[in-house]
């Protein structure tokens, strides 16, 4: 990936494959794919904000600045939360929820819930309908991945 697009598309790319997974009932792949979109996304939405091409790529001639070395490590997190602030997006996060339903959802089954370790739980974990929820929340027109992109 060489750029903040190409860091989107591969978050849509991880959506999709989730809804696969919990279409042939394996919900915990499809929840890690899920918040890890999510994930993705955020990353996209940082190196715009920050102007890098990519929190991936150490070899690239904008790693040799001096410092960051140290903003790509510190962004290779997988925390939403952290992630979240580090977007800009936390205080329009936080005001939005209030209006938007499916915002205010996907905190509490995403933000207060999800992290990296979801893909070393033990199969059947997490449950099809929570899934389902989930990957609701985060497409469509007023899902969490397009607010993202909008904000």
């Amino acid at each position: 990936m060489t750029n903040p697009e190409e860091i989107r598309k591969l978050a849509r790319q991880r959506l999709q494959e989730a809804v696969i997974l919990c279409d042939n009932n394996m919900s915990d792949g499809a929840y890690y794919l899920a918040g890890y979109s999510v994930e993705l996304m955020l990353k996209a939405k940082i190196c715009d904000r920050i102007g890098i091409p990519n929190v991936f790529d150490d070899s690239s001639k904008s790693n040799s600045e001096k410092g960051m070395g140290e903003i790509r490590k510190t962004l290779k997190t997988h925390n939403l939360f952290t992630l979240l602030i580090f977007s800009g997006l936390k205080i329009k996060f936080d005001n939005d929820k209030a209006s938007n339903k499916e915002l205010a959802k996907s905190n509490s089954l995403l933000f207060n819930n999800w992290d990296e370790n979801a893909r070393y739980k033990p199969c059947g974990h997490i449950q099809k309908d929570d899934v389902e929820k989930l990957i609701n929340l985060l497409s469509g027109a007023n899902g969490i991945l397009q607010w993202i992109e909008n904000n």
